[in-house]
């Protein structure tokens, strides 16, 4: 029988925990959601366009962190959410 060693031990635990975080991920239906005019309403959402320097992109998906866009040619790529508040125009 195989000694189970600290390594061992952080492996597991590092699986487990990407297991959980890919899983939950999965769950999650986000979109981006604030107050306009004192009530809540969703202010990003998949197929909303947006604007950045004049080009309209498509929003694919939405995550607690981040979304991925679609630009006007069809190529998908990842916009933080930080981004995307400073940078984007709905």
């Amino acid at each position: 029988m195989k000694k189970l060693e600290d390594a061992d031990i952080i492996r597991i635990m590092r699986e487990e925990w990407e297991t959980r975080l890919a899983r939950l991920t999965e769950e999650v239906d986000a979109t981006f959601k604030g107050n306009v005019d004192g009530k809540e309403k969703t202010l990003l959402s998949p197929d909303l366009k947006i604007k950045r320097n004049g080009i309209l992109y498509t929003v694919v998906s939405v995550g607690p962190r981040d979304a991925i866009l679609k630009t006007p040619e069809g190529k998908l790529f990842i916009v933080d959410k930080d981004t995307l508040e400073n940078e984007y125009v709905i």
